[in-house]
């Protein structure tokens, strides 16, 4: 599995990159919204973990960007957005946008992220 860590915390993306490649998988990291959206373009990753809140583009945003330049492509791409605010509103928005799933940030454990997104990517498969 190819995964796009896209993250302005270095320490969140860090510990997502060292779990999934634990894991055996291949792992991108950008740091802000606009160099995740570039990463996603040109890598075509089979899930992507975006930060809701980043200087410049959000990860709403990036979804929004990316939908807007191709929306003829029908491959199914996972999509989580990731944020320290869990409130139903925000799930809702998320959802609203185009996530797939959410999952709110610091992490209980890692390794559980990185068995939801396999879980997840086996389910479209």
């Amino acid at each position: 599995m190819k995964v796009l860590i896209v993250d302005d915390e270095v320490i969140v993306a860090k510990a997502l990159s060292r779990a999934f490649a634990a894991g055996g998988h291949e792992v991108l990291v950008a740091h802000t919204g606009e160099t995740g959206l570039a990463e996603w373009e040109r890598s075509n990753p089979d899930i992507i973990f975006l930060d809701v809140v980043m200087p410049g583009l959000t990860g709403p945003q990036v979804i929004q960007e990316y939908r807007t330049k191709y929306p003829k492509n029908k491959r199914k791409q996972i999509i989580i957005l990731m944020t320290a605010h869990s409130s139903v509103k925000h799930r809702e928005s998320a959802l609203e946008v185009g996530a797939d799933d959410f999952i709110r940030k610091p992490f209980d454990n890692v390794f559980d992220v990185v068995k939801k997104a396999e879980t997840l990517l086996k389910e479209i498969l």
